[in-house]
């Protein structure tokens, strides 16, 4: 059985509702309670929480600097890990401890695969939601209050940034991509995802030493998967998300994989709790065909282990 570093996220600090804090926890019960195990995988389970001490950006800061340091140690012993957040500020997180990882001379490629840019700075953001600007914080693109919450002093350079799926998205972080050059791939230009994943996956792998990926949930349509933050209509659908990601799962220079947004107060019959299930076994667990969809016969047990 292969055992996978899991890390989750039990935090909504940077969006702008509660529920989003419990999908860490909700998974790690639901796979207790269905421990199955076809897929040959174990979830190694260390959740975060914040520690209610301060303000809301000391609290943030101090869970990515927790998140950073297990990111950092997995990858330093090339240990494939996973990410369970929390609104998507958990990439504030997550990736600074890849780059701390790294050697100088060696870089990051992210797969940042979203209806979102997430690219807002709280100068820009009409909502002053942080969950909409870690990206402009992993690029070094913060103003002062944003750079406060960042721990790390490395950042992804834009050249190895690709944004995937976007559909929704204010001019302001528009701007700040293109100014740097970051590479989008809009919605309604995606015809097959697979190919869109593996060539960005080649791009990437010509200059970065490992690639992460980080998906919001939003990224598929609400059809799929109700059970999001902020939900955008016309995304791609689900199976061609599990198509996708089967289709790159032996990369050997994928470090991790990191899933953020659930809202069980918004999800239905448990749809999108079972997709992340479902997501995770298309793309760490053993390759077996025709595995149904959101199926609660997901073959994924899990365990924790003591922070």
């Amino acid at each position: 059985m292969t055992k996978l570093q899991t890390l989750g996220f039990a935090s909504c600090l940077g969006g702008p509702m509660r529920s989003c804090g419990y999908a860490a926890e909700l998974l790690r019960e639901d796979l207790v309670l269905q421990p199955l195990h076809d897929s040959g995988l174990q979830l190694q389970w260390h959740i975060l929480q914040p520690d209610n001490r301060g303000s809301k950006d000391n609290q943030l800061y101090r869970l990515n600097r927790q998140a950073s340091r297990l990111t950092r140690n997995w990858t330093r012993a090339r240990r494939p890990f996973l990410v369970i957040g929390g609104d998507h500020s958990c990439a504030m997180g997550t990736w600074p401890g890849v780059l701390q990882a790294l050697p100088e001379t060696e870089d990051l490629g992210l797969i940042w695969i979203d209806a979102h840019m997430d690219a807002h700075t709280f100068e820009t953001s009409p909502s002053g939601n942080i969950h909409g600007m870690p990206v402009s914080a992993l690029l070094g693109k913060a103003d002062s209050r944003l750079s406060a919450l960042y721990p790390a002093d490395r950042f992804i350079k834009p050249q190895h940034l690709i944004q995937i799926g976007i559909r929704s998205y204010e001019q302001e972080e528009y701007a700040l991509l293109q100014e740097a050059g970051v590479r989008i791939i809009f919605a309604d230009q995606i015809t097959h995802l697979a190919q869109t994943l593996q060539a960005a996956i080649a791009q990437l792998s010509r200059t970065c030493s490992l690639i992460g990926i980080s998906i919001d949930l939003d990224f598929i349509d609400p059809a799929d998967a109700p059970g999001v933050e902020t939900p955008a209509p016309d995304g791609l659908r689900a199976d061609e998300l599990m198509s996708a990601l089967r289709s790159i799962k032996r990369d050997a220079r994928i470090c991790g994989l990191e899933i953020s947004e659930y809202n069980p107060e918004n999800d239905q019959d448990n749809k999108t709790l079972d997709l992340i299930k479902a997501i995770i076994e298309a793309f760490y667990g053993d390759s077996r065909p025709n595995k149904s969809l959101g199926s609660c016969t997901s073959g994924i047990n899990g365990m924790s282990v003591p922070r």
